[in-house]
């Protein structure tokens, strides 16, 4: 994972560094080869899990959100640049920042095998999402629009935070890797429909 979360993590030196002429190339071309480098995970990942950690791994679902991922950056930087071109050069940083932070938050977010910390990078997507829509969205409702998005994101997640709770209380571990391992299963009643709704209302909303 290291060797995609790290290269993206250079993007954002990278973006600051560049000259203003080169900025748009160079953040582009390098977002590409990291493209590039994450079809790896293909390869990795036929049917087993890549464990990188306790903390994160990938497997045959997590990967191809994951090269998704890496593939929607520079899709939007080349979507994006002309509508950038009245922008200050700061302000065009900034957005290439922001791009690049949700990019790093959501590799991790897929990657990530405790159940807390996918709820809170899952969550941490939300600020540079935000600023994004309120900062440089199309429409003039931007603003609400950035508004509804927040509050109805945060209020459909409270009842997946509050499963998840009630998950680590009965099994004693939110670890994907630890699950096969706890001797604690959950009830086989009508409350888990109920644990299972609450788990994919953030997801829904």
């Amino acid at each position: 994972m290291l060797k995609i979360i790290l290269p993206s993590i250079m993007l954002l030196p990278l973006t600051w560094l560049s000259k203003n002429k080169n900025m748009w190339i160079n953040v582009t071309s390098y977002s590409f080869m990291i493209s590039l480098l994450s079809a790896i995970l293909l390869w990795q990942n036929d049917m087993s899990t890549l464990n990188f950690s306790l903390l994160f791994s990938t497997d045959s679902l997590s990967s191809p959100l994951i090269i998704l991922t890496t593939w929607l950056l520079p899709l939007m930087l080349l979507a994006s640049q002309n509508h950038m071109k009245k922008e200050s050069e700061q302000n065009k940083k900034i957005y290439v920042s922001m791009l690049v932070t949700l990019q790093i938050l959501l590799i991790m977010t897929f990657s990530a095998n405790e159940l807390i910390m996918f709820y809170i990078l899952f969550e941490a997507t939300l600020i540079p999402t935000l600023i994004i829509i309120t900062r440089w969205g199309n429409q003039t409702e931007r603003l609400n629009a950035g508004l509804y998005f927040l509050f109805y994101t945060l209020i459909g997640s409270i009842p997946l935070l509050i499963a998840l709770i009630y998950i680590q209380n009965i099994t004693g571990t939110l670890n994907f890797l630890l699950f096969p391992l706890t001797f604690m299963p959950l009830n086989q009643t009508w409350s888990n429909s109920i644990l299972w709704l609450a788990c994919m209302m953030a997801f829904l909303i």
